[in-house]
């Protein structure tokens, strides 16, 4: 029975998610950034191929000019689609008959919204690394550009692309845990430890400027994931919020660790912690969801497995593509249950969810997108600028604009 069940789940699988190449709907992309030795830069292009929906065709992965081109030839790229800089990009691509369709941003968050903007006016839809912009006021400016010339924008949130994560959105969005009473994500890392004064520059680099990374290293860097992840996997929206964020090491200019306390609209109590302050943290990001009918665990460590507790009830473990979950788990699964997925496979679900949008009139119409867009974006920055401004009034409540 075991056998039979696993094999109907793998039938689904397959069902869900095919690997037909099709050249001629194959989506041009560029990218501006994530040159040479960037991880993030490496992860959007593995991400981009791993459904054969996009061809990567032009970018400009460098500051300086010879280091973009070089690096782009060795991608497979046309010389002369290697580009100095994304202004000559936008202008010459958009002038091609088969000019790119689609732009991948990895720059630092201050750059983003002009960015984005040149490609968006010349009809270019957008995918964008977090957070989407390094202020509010530069958020909304960029919601105006994608209403204007209606084009699909995707934000990088990959952590709410793991299959597990929506069988938890799936789970609560259909009531198995009931009434949401509390919520808790953490995201301890520690690569912040022991740095010096002297280091902190090297290391640290673009992070230093605000105008460039925005108001709060920490909270930009990975508290706009918690807060997504949070939003995403509840459904439910933030009222209000008290914070404390700190520099917590004596040689360090920047917040390294925030400690925020939520209130939800439905009047659930959550909180979110998080660090480049944990000695020995890693990746260590986690969500706990408590309902009065049960409750959902979920650790990034151990993203096939998900904890599911109902009340007064031995605690279960969901894995993932198993036959007992949902199309909505199972269609972000690539391989069969038992084998180890993740972190390139939910960002890639991002971008095939992109590419599908692009391609497909009728999801665009529908505009409910499960990728993150300009409205999460835009929520994650109005969180940056309300915990920042409760921690200097000494964790003040602050309410969320709406």
């Amino acid at each position: 029975m075991k056998k039979k069940k696993e094999k109907l789940a793998f039938g689904r699988l397959n069902l869900l998610r095919g690997d037909t190449l099709n050249s001629s709907k194959r989506i041009k992309i560029g990218f501006i950034g994530g040159g040479p030795n960037s991880f993030i830069g490496y992860t959007h292009r593995l991400a981009s191929r791993f459904d054969n929906k996009f061809e990567t065709v032009a970018g400009v992965f460098s500051t300086d000019k010879s280091k973009s081109k070089k690096f782009g030839i060795s991608l497979g790229i046309s010389e002369d689609r290697c580009y100095a800089d994304f202004l000559t990009m936008a202008k010459k691509e958009s002038q091609r008959s088969d000019g790119i369709q689609a732009i991948g941003i990895m720059t630092p968050a201050g750059y983003h919204y002009k960015i984005a903007k040149e490609f968006l006016n010349r009809k270019i839809h957008v995918i964008c690394d977090k957070p989407m912009t390094a202020t509010l006021n530069e958020a909304l400016l960029l919601e105006k550009v994608i209403k204007k010339n209606n084009m699909v924008f995707a934000l990088t949130h990959n952590y709410s692309a793991y299959p597990m994560l929506r069988e938890a959105k799936y789970l609560i969005d259909n009531g198995k845990i009931g009434k949401i009473h509390l919520i808790n994500v953490e995201y301890p890392q520690g690569y912040t430890v022991g740095l010096k004064k002297n280091e902190e520059r090297n290391v640290l680099k673009w992070r230093l400027d605000k105008k460039i990374s925005g108001e709060s290293m920490i909270l930009q860097e990975i508290g706009t994931h918690a807060y997504h992840l949070m939003r995403f996997v509840t459904s439910l929206e933030v009222k209000e919020l008290l914070a404390q964020v700190d520099t917590l090491s004596d040689q360090l200019t920047v917040d390294d660790n925030a400690f925020i306390i939520l209130r939800m609209q439905n009047k659930a109590k959550a909180s979110i912690w998080v660090s480049s302050a944990a000695t020995g943290g890693e990746n260590g990001l986690k969500i706990r969801v408590y309902g009065n009918k049960g409750a959902l665990e979920w650790f990034q460590d151990d993203p096939n497995n998900l904890k599911y507790t109902e009340l007064n009830r031995p605690t279960k473990i969901i894995t993932r593509a198993s036959a007992a979950v949902s199309n909505l788990s199972l269609k972000s699964s690539r391989v069969a249950a038992g084998h180890p997925e993740g972190f390139f496979e939910a960002f890639a679900n991002i971008y095939s969810e992109f590419a599908d949008t692009i391609l497909d009139k009728s999801i665009r119409k529908n505009k409910n997108n499960i990728f993150p867009g300009i409205k999460d974006g835009i929520a994650g920055i109005n969180f940056v600028s309300a915990a920042k401004k409760s921690s200097k009034k000494n964790g003040a409540w602050i309410k969320l604009k709406s």
